[in-house]
């Protein structure tokens, strides 16, 4: 994973220089701040990060990215089919791909996993909710125990694996899918790509690969999360 998202780092930095439109500037610098911590992430020294940074990042990059796919998924609208056009599909592996809806709509879906990733496996915010929930009520010894697990052992991802709640486990598991689903997408488009003589060193094939990539990479560590 390390290796992976390292190279999708790369990936993003290279798109954030060679990129011509500020809006594609900004979704690129998106997946790099994603993919740096998806690096960290893997490691016991994420937990000493502070967690309200990264919330507030990805919070604001599923924003951008969800307005992203309204804004063009209501031009698309306005503007009409042309004849012959079967729809904008986020396999659509056109020069104009970064304006499709459904493109932005996945990159939406990844931001949100960043969100429940911190929320749910940050100790800091772990031990947070158990305290305002008010569970140290009937449950004191479980929350000073974990509490002198985060103090004393912080960077033991054991205290980060705390148990996941209903409400995590089936949000997990529908954003899992939903980046299964994304990663198969961005598949079939670099497949159509590649059979229309494109090439994975352009820019288009080079996005859908990092795309599927990361997509499959993000549902593979959804998987960890849950089954630990």
């Amino acid at each position: 994973m390390t290796v992976l998202f390292a190279a999708l780092g790369a990936h993003s930095l290279w798109r954030v220089v060679t990129a011509r439109q500020a809006f594609a500037v900004t979704g690129h610098l998106c997946h790099l701040g994603m993919n740096l911590v998806m690096v960290a992430m893997v490691w016991p020294w994420w937990v000493r990060l502070p967690a309200p940074p990264q919330l507030a990042f990805f919070v604001l990059a599923a924003v951008f990215f969800a307005a992203a796919a309204g804004w063009h998924q209501a031009d698309a609208l306005t503007r009409g089919p042309t004849a012959g056009s079967r729809g904008p599909t986020a396999a659509d592996p056109r020069p104009g791909h970064h304006e499709n809806p459904g493109t932005q709509a996945i990159h939406a879906v990844m931001m949100l996993a960043m969100v429940w990733a911190v929320v749910v496996m940050h100790p800091g915010l772990t031990v947070s909710r158990t305290l305002a929930t008010g569970h140290e009520a009937g449950r004191g010894h479980h929350t000073d125990q974990v509490a002198g697990q985060v103090s004393g052992q912080v960077g033991d991802h054991a205290v980060a694996h705390a148990q996941l709640g209903t409400w995590s486990t089936v949000s997990g598991a529908l954003l899992l899918a939903a980046l299964a689903v994304g990663g198969t997408v961005f598949l079939v488009g670099l497949l159509r790509h590649l059979r229309g003589g494109g090439s994975v060193r352009g820019r288009a094939g080079s996005d859908l690969l990092a795309s599927s990539a990361m997509s499959f990479g993000m549902a593979a560590m959804c998987w960890l999360m849950l089954a630990g």
